[in-house]
């Protein structure tokens, strides 16, 4: 994937899971943590343009361009997509119905692959 990087730092993991999910499913590159540490540790290595997390974890506004706070069922967790969507300016893709996908054959069909 390409594009900006987000940073989920949440302490509660059920928390950071939906919103990996969430944003993972916009294209956007993510990478999650679960406590100060782990924060610390990718914050170093790598730059983000956007940060979210919970009350668990205190991030420093200058530590990426947004930095969020998201609790669940908060305004944020509710429309969290476009959010997210808005502030980095990722694009929506909108598939034709012409277009088709490729999906995987089902793992049961065997696939000969001439050994």
């Amino acid at each position: 994937m390409t594009g900006p990087k987000v940073l989920i730092a949440c302490s509660d993991s059920e928390l950071r899971m939906n919103c990996f999910n969430r944003v993972s499913a916009l294209g956007v590159r993510v990478d999650a943590v679960g406590d100060q540490k782990g924060l610390s540790r990718r914050t170093e290595k790598d730059k983000y343009k956007m940060i979210l997390h919970d009350s668990g974890i205190e991030v420093e506004e200058s530590s990426a361009d947004h930095v969020l706070l998201v609790e669940s069922d908060s305004e944020l967790d509710k429309d969290l997509e476009n959010q997210v969507r808005t502030l980095l300016e990722v694009p929506v893709r909108n598939i034709d119905e012409e277009e088709k996908i490729d999906e995987p054959p089902p793992p049961w069909l065997k696939i000969n692959r001439g050994w």
